[in-house]
């Protein structure tokens, strides 16, 4: 699930909308993500993103906010300037399986979400906003393995990478980025922004 906000970030319609993508395949984007969560988790026996979270906490430097069970922070390595993720703290897989389980948490990411896409515009009013959650697990791949431990080793999340004029200067080569912002920077400007 995604939304693009903004002509620059891909919007189609004049008006905000999101987007339900469904595909016969894992695409490679999210191949790397479950690869990478399911090799930290052969190595250390947690998960990646409960570890990248308690680490963000524990150092305060790049948290945005906290609300309930969910923490906005900016990541160490960001892809664009003012990346932004939100996790939750309790471990889950799947996006749809804590919805459906604690409802009444789902008010505190709607608002910690609404608090920091107004932060983000107060940069850039265009963004893409994107769930990571866990692929289908009711039709596992026999060959990928992916789904044997996919509910230990992957954390859903929601990634916000917003478009600004600085993009322009940076750049990617093979996965490789480069952001003029630093994440502390960039989380600084947000928590001064007036939501």
């Amino acid at each position: 699930m995604f939304k693009n906000y903004g002509l620059s970030a891909g919007q189609e319609f004049e008006h905000p909308n999101s987007q339900l993508t469904a595909t016969t395949f894992v695409p490679r984007r999210v191949l790397y993500e479950l690869r990478a969560a399911r090799d930290y988790y052969e190595s250390k026996e947690r998960c990646v993103f409960c570890d990248i979270l308690a680490q963000e906490e524990r150092q305060g430097i790049r948290v945005l906010e906290s609300r309930g069970d969910y923490t906005a922070f900016c990541p160490y390595a960001p892809r664009v300037p003012y990346e932004t993720w939100i996790l939750p703290r309790t471990h889950e897989s799947s996006f749809e399986r804590a919805g459906l389980s604690r409802v009444g948490n789902l008010v505190d990411l709607a608002a910690l979400l609404r608090r920091t896409l107004q932060r983000i515009r107060t940069v850039t009013e265009q963004f893409h906003l994107v769930l990571h959650t866990t692929p289908n697990s009711q039709h596992q791949s026999a060959t990928l393995g992916y789904w044997k431990t996919l509910d230990d080793d992957y954390h859903w999340h929601i990634e916000i990478m917003p478009v600004v004029a600085a993009k322009a200067k940076s750049y990617t080569f093979k996965e490789v980025y480069y952001s003029p912002v630093t994440s502390e920077t960039a989380v600084k400007r947000l928590r001064e922004a007036k939501t």
